[in-house]
This record gives C-alpha cells, sequence and structure tokens, in this order.
C-alpha cells in the first residue's frame, strides 16, 4: 500500500518518524524531519508501521547526496542522506529524550554539549566482515543478505587499501581488518596476525596501550579521547578518591584516573584475563600500578569483595557494558552499595534508561550527562552520565 507521509523527527538508530492517516506511527529509513515522501508499506503492526521511500516529496535543506554507493542498502550508514549537523542534532535529541521522557526529574538533568566527530569518513579502525560468494560482505538489512562491500568510506584509509587487496575466504568465514599507529593495518587472515599477540592503541595525548588483539578497545581513534577527557572531567566533579570500575577493558579509565587525580586509588574487574594482564602491563607503563588493582572476574560476582575494599562516601563507581547494560542483581548492588557517585559509560541510551530507573529505586538521580559521536553516519553513539546519591 502506497501513502504519502509528513515526517517530524528522527527515532534512535536513524529511522524518520510520521504518523498513518490512522494516527499509527510510521518508521521510515531514509526520510527527514520537515519531509513529506511517497512511501510504500512494508510491515505494519498493531502499534507501529514500517515503510519505504519511494519519492520525497517536500525535501529537507539538511538532505544530501549519500556519498557511498551502498546507502539505502547496507545496515551501518543510516545518515549518509542527511548533514552532519542535522544527525548530531538528532542523536542529541534522542539521547537527552530517553533521560527525560517519563522523568520527573528530568528536568533538573545538566546536559553537556555534543561532542561531534571531525570527519564522518576515515574514522574506524576496525572493520568486520563475512565472507560470502568470492567477496567480503555485511550483512544487509534483514540481517541475513550478504552485501558484497569493495570499499567502505568508515575505515582509516589504510583499513580501505588493505580491502582492495586481501582475498576473501570461503563462505562464512569471518575476517577483521585492524589499524593502529603502531602496528599498521592488518588482516585477521593473515600469518602476520596469527603471529601477533597484542597491538599497542595510542589514545591520544593520553599514550600507549597495549591491548590483546582479540580484546576490547574502542574504535574510533579521535574521538576516544574525547570520551576519556569526559570521563576524567565528571568523574573530578565527584571529588572521589576511590574508584571501582567494572568492565575496565584494559585498564584504560582506572589508568587515566590515577594518572590525573592525585592520591586516587581505583579497582578495576573485567572478565577478559587477557585484557587484565594487559591492564597490568599498561598500569606499570603509565607509573601508577601501585595504585591501580586489576581482577579477571565477572563484574557480578566481584563486586561485593570489590567494594568492601572502598569507603562509599568517598567512591565512585564506573561502568562501561555492553549493550545489553547492567544486569539487574549488579545494579541492586551498585545502589545498595551507596557509592557517592555512579559513572555510567553506555553506548546504548534504551538500556541506560531502563538502569538509570533502576538506580533511581536506591536513591539516585542523574546529574549530569552528555552525548559523545563516536560512530558517525550510523545510528549509534556512546554517552557519558554522572549519578549522584540524593541527600535523605
Amino acid at each position: 500500500m502506497e501513502i504519502t507521509v509528513p515526517v517530524s523527527r528522527i527515532a534512535f538508530g536513524g529511522d524518520g518518524v510520521g504518523r498513518l492517516p490512522d494516527g499509527k506511527v510510521c518508521f521510515i529509513p531514509g526520510a527527514l524531519p520537515g519531509e513529506t515522501v511517497r512511501a510504500e508499506i512494508t510491515h505494519e503492526a498493531k502499534s507501529f508501521a514500517r515503510a519505504r521511500v519511494l519519492d520525497v516529496l517536500t525535501a529537507s535543506p539538511e538532505r544530501i547526496m549519500p556519498d557511498c554507493p551502498l546507502a539505502g542498502t547496507c545496515p551501518g550508514c543510516v545518515y549518509r542522506h542527511a548533514s552532519y549537523d542535522c544527525e548530531l542534532e538528532w542523536k542529541n535529541r534522542q539521547f537527552t529524550d530517553f533521560l527525560t521522557r517519563g522523568n520527573p526529574a528530568g528536568k533538573d538533568i545538566r546536559f553537556l554539549p555534543p561532542l561531534g566527530a571531525p570527519s564522518r569518513n576515515g574514522c574506524r579502525n576496525k572493520l568486520s566482515f563475512v565472507c560470502e560468494n568470492g567477496a567480503f560482505c555485511y550483512r544487509g538489512l534483514d540481517n541475513k543478505t550478504a552485501v558484497p562491500v569493495r570499499d567502505c568510506l568508515l575505515g582509516h584509509p589504510d583499513i580501505r587499501t588493505l580491502l582492495q587487496t586481501a582475498k576473501p575466504g570461503a563462505d562464512g568465514e569471518k575476517r577483521t581488518f585492524r589499524r593502529t599507529l603502531h602496528d599498521g593495518a592488518l588482516d585477521s587472515g593473515s600469518e602476520e596476525w596469527h603471529n601477533l599477540t597484542h597491538l599497542t592503541e595510542q589514545l591520544g595525548p593520553y599514550g600507549e596501550f597495549s591491548v590483546p588483539k582479540a580484546s576490547f578497545f574502542q574504535v574510533n581513534p579521535e574521538m576516544s579521547p574525547k570520551l576519556a577527557e569526559r570521563v576524567l572531567t565528571l568523574l573530578k566533579e565527584t571529588g572521589s578518591q576511590q574508584l571501582l570500575e567494572l568492565y575496565c577493558g584494559v585498564g584504560v579509565f582506572s589508568i587515566l584516573a590515577a594518572e590525573a587525580i592525585p592520591g586516587l586509588t581505583a579497582y578495576a574487574v573485567e572478565l577478559d584475563a587477557a585484557a587484565i594482564e594487559a591492564a597490568k602491563f599498561n598500569a606499570t607503563q603509565h607509573g601508577v600500578s601501585d595504585r591501580c588493582t586489576f581482577l579477571a572476574a565477572d563484574a557480578g560476582e566481584a563486586f561485593h569483595t570489590l567494594a568492601s575494599s572502598c569507603d562509599p562516601a568517598k567512591c565512585c563507581v564506573l561502568v562501561d557494558p555492553p549493550r545489553t547494560g547492567l544486569p539487574g542483581a549488579l545494579t541492586r548492588e551498585i545502589g545498595e552499595s551507596g557509592p557517592e557517585a555512579v559513572l555510567y559509560v553506555s553506548c546504548a541510551p534504551d538500556t541506560l534508561r531502563r538502569d538509570a530507573d533502576r538506580l533511581a529505586e536506591h536513591g539516585y538521580a542523574v546529574q549530569t550527562a552528555g552525548m559523545v559521536d563516536m560512530f558517525p553516519a550510523t545510528g549509534h553513539f556512546e554517552s557519558v552520565t554522572l549519578f549522584r546519591r540524593c541527600a535523605s
């Protein structure tokens, strides 16, 4: 069925949003606020519908010509048709809406200016593909179709060059391309990669960090130092002298905090044992090993032990969980332990809001929050949110 729809906003994930004649919400990829589009309904449920654009009848001044030939086919870059100012504005609106909608305390939140990326292109130092039919591919919008990728504008130029020369493997083989300033561009299917155990990542002015090749590290080297700076700024505001970090990876935040705040003691946990060994090495290299304790364990199982080493009145709990957010039991333990502050680094605003509501049950309210666009052109972003314990 074809319809004509005025578009009012952009939802988290990048879809334009309008309403059908009967008032039902309709999600329309590729449509921008202020536009009127002719679209075809592709899916209809009780409370919402999805549609695809057939024609833009009234175009937004923020609409631009996509610079990627895969725009509209590849599910990654959902904002290629919009100016970056438009993308940043709506990502920030999405973030603030998650924390304020239906939240009586939302009016009291101090929102920091969003941190935008200097460029959409060449910003990622890691790209992952699946091999199908002799080509490197992304999965399509249906998460099944293989979309051949001859080039990806998101990748660092060195990765894009490597992508042109590397040979795809057997169908179903997963391949990763990573690039660091120290190691250059690497293909996970190469002998060089198999002989490598660690990469050396550069975090702007904060120096180098050793990272096991299979461990997590932020993929945008231009924005990662900005994220770290925002975390440090808010941590300093808490006045905490003890830091308890969950999901610490290779120890970046704990190490930077120990460097930046005289006398601060950090206790950190990460399930990835190889990452913890790297964290210990990194702390030594940065000269703060005497004030950083790292533990290889599940965050939920280790929290009680770590919390017992801290004075709640002097402690900030720093969490950087995966997209699924914090387990409910762990959120409850954090709240019941009573730290003066909780600093939450999130890559998923929906689970951040869920966890914010759970922390509110234990007397914590959002004091300060800000969006960091680590993933320009895509529907994703990072954020840093500071919770403070309310006076009883």
